[in-house]
């Protein structure tokens, strides 16, 4: 009996494992003419350190989803240049979108892609380096992710865009150099969509551009990507503008966490950043816990969650919860997004829970 274990041990040590896949996301790449008879394309370069070959699939994502896929393999220890990628290998005539590439993640550190959008004109290229994102780090809700505009809105234009890892929701927020928010629009976006608003403060906020104007993409839910390119006017010279995660100080007055029926704030938001100062450790498979948010403000707060289990849910209209996490969810963690609106501000909170 001893042996014939030991022997269905080693036999499976030698079984093949199932290969898992790296995924990694290029936000913005495209073909065709732009503004100021500018001509666009973008060449795709991928380098392998590996002593065996790598095969890679290419997956290109417009406003519409997944808008075709290709494969590509590159040697041992080689590099293969994709000329304008979204014309060759997904025959566009003119596009904008991302593209992921997968492959096995036994090469996640032995092959490296990086990409250049560049503008192609009689006076020569002008172009930006995009570079890829891992899957893994894509912005989740509750994040905000930062993009500035241009100096001189009259010298250069804004364009910036999203693509949507998963289903999302963005609250696009244009703030103007001295704080004050200008405008302001949710909008949602399928999974696999990506999306460029051209002219963006124009196109998207239906206002005009001013000097410094900042961008804030809030993913209110989802995975998102959001990402940015300032364009001289004149020459047509693109600079690559990355969405720079950040967190703000709370517009509402998120006291904390309160337990049971008490008033009293047990668990802080001490630095008013949306964020509770510690996990909340609970105990499943025993009782329920009943919670409540604390929000200060001269008007009633409204609450909605944004990723809660279905075994937690507001039992009042004041930020009262309960919650009975079965035993099954021992050991795991939750970073609980709600979204809150009080006094004429929208923030989303988050309360992490860490379950035993």
């Amino acid at each position: 009996m001893k042996i014939t274990r030991i022997l269905a041990a080693i036999f499976a040590t030698l079984l093949p494992l199932a290969a898992g896949a790296t995924t990694l996301v290029i936000p913005a790449s495209g073909t065709g003419p732009g503004a100021n008879d500018s001509h666009w394309q973008t060449e795709l370069t991928l380098h392998n350190l590996s002593a065996s070959a790598v095969t890679a699939t290419l997956t290109f994502h417009d406003v519409t989803g997944s808008a075709g896929t290709s494969t590509v393999t590159v040697a041992p220890r080689a590099t293969v240049a994709i000329a304008d990628v979204v014309a060759s290998r997904f025959g566009r005539e003119a596009a904008t979108g991302a593209i992921e590439i997968a492959f096995d993640s036994a090469f996640a550190q032995k092959l490296t892609v990086s990409s250049r959008t560049f503008n192609k004109s009689a006076a020569g290229e002008f172009g930006q380096d995009i570079p890829a994102v891992d899957q893994a780090s894509i912005p989740e809700g509750g994040s905000t992710v930062v993009l500035s505009g241009p100096s001189s809105a009259t010298e250069a234009r804004f364009n910036f865009g999203v693509y949507a890892d998963k289903a999302s929701t963005i609250q696009w927020d244009l703030v103007r150099a001295d704080g004050s928010i200008a405008a302001s629009k949710e909008l949602t976006y399928a999974a696999g969509t990506q999306a460029q608003y051209n002219g963006g403060v124009a196109a998207l906020f239906n206002t005009d551009a001013q000097d410094n104007d900042t961008i804030h993409a809030v993913v209110t839910s989802g995975r998102a990507i959001a990402y940015g390119s300032v364009v001289d006017n004149v020459s047509g010279d693109p600079t690559y503008v990355p969405g720079i995660l950040a967190r703000a100080d709370s517009r509402i007055d998120f006291a904390g966490i309160a337990f049971g029926d008490s008033s009293s704030v047990s668990v802080p938001d001490a630095n008013h950043d949306g964020l509770l100062d510690r996990s909340i450790d609970v105990q499943t498979g025993s009782w329920p816990i009943n919670f409540r948010i604390v929000v200060n403000s001269t008007t009633p707060a409204t609450f909605e969650l944004l990723n809660a289990p279905p075994q937690l849910r507001f039992y009042d209209a004041h930020g009262g919860l309960t919650w009975w996490p079965d035993a099954a969810s021992s050991g795991t963690t939750l970073n609980l997004k709600v979204r809150v609106t009080a006094d004429g501000a929208t923030e989303i909170i988050t309360i992490p829970f860490n379950l035993h």
